[in-house]
């Protein structure tokens, strides 16, 4: 009778212990006891975000895009991003969200921790990755920023002119020069106004390959658009081992 009294007062003591660290640490520990890592280098007050950046382009991989001519795919990972313990991120738990620095944006409500992103023109870019901890860690933030340049383009805009119609819609011609180091068999350009796309623009394969600073004119016709219009340089191909 003695021995189960004396166990059953250490098994109250214990719980009661337990108990106690529970309430001190609150969600804290139970998110460490029921399956999370334990703490690791971090402070305990915000997350670190980590942002990688890769080239991950098609045309780039089978060797057509030598010169990482826009338009042009990368990607983003916030893998190597850790929480406010200093462990990785784990997905259903914190949030990411991104800004590639052309007005292109992932919101909290996607948490892509991987995700990807087509550059349509040459400049630079700066690229930030946001990694919020939940409300129940106190919606604690980071973030981490990476610079991107891109080249020109395939082609060179020379011109773009405008005519009206007696439809209302508008002939355009569009003076291009090719400032690849390669032959182009296939050329396009894309027309924008302020609002974005205002028409594929052209496209065109060639008979005859456009040759290195070699010059090209596109014709083409669109309907009415605002502001100013432009041209950018969109896909290009250099001849295929059939041409």
């Amino acid at each position: 009778m003695r021995n189960t009294v004396s166990a059953w007062i250490v098994r109250s003591i214990l719980l009661v212990a337990a108990l106690s660290v529970v309430a001190l640490t609150g969600c804290d520990f139970l998110d460490q006891l029921f399956g999370g890592n334990p703490p690791g280098s971090g402070t305990g007050n915000t997350p670190t975000a980590v942002i990688t950046v890769r080239l991950d382009d098609p045309m780039v991989d089978r060797g057509d895009n030598p010169d990482h001519h826009p338009p042009i795919f990368y990607e983003f990972s916030a893998l190597d991003s850790l929480d406010k313990y200093g462990d990785p991120i784990r997905r259903g738990i914190q949030e990411v969200a991104w800004e590639f620095g052309d007005g292109g944006t992932r919101g909290f409500e996607w948490s892509d921790y991987v995700t990807q992103h087509l550059y349509y023109e040459e400049g630079t870019y700066t690229a930030t990755l946001t990694v919020r901890e939940p409300d129940t860690y106190g919606s604690t933030t980071d973030t981490a920023q990476e610079t991107i340049t891109i080249g020109p383009g395939w082609l060179k805009i020379n011109s773009v002119t405008t005519s009206p119609r007696q439809d209302g819609q508008f002939d355009v011609t569009i003076a291009v020069q090719n400032q690849s180091n390669q032959a182009l068999k296939r050329i396009a350009v894309v027309l924008l106004d302020d609002n974005g796309w205002t028409a594929r623009g052209a496209d065109v394969t060639l008979e005859t390959p456009l040759a290195p600073n070699g010059a090209y004119t596109f014709a083409t016709v669109i309907g009415s658009w605002t502001g100013t219009l432009r041209a950018i340089s969109w896909w290009c191909y250099p001849p295929s081992a059939e041409d």
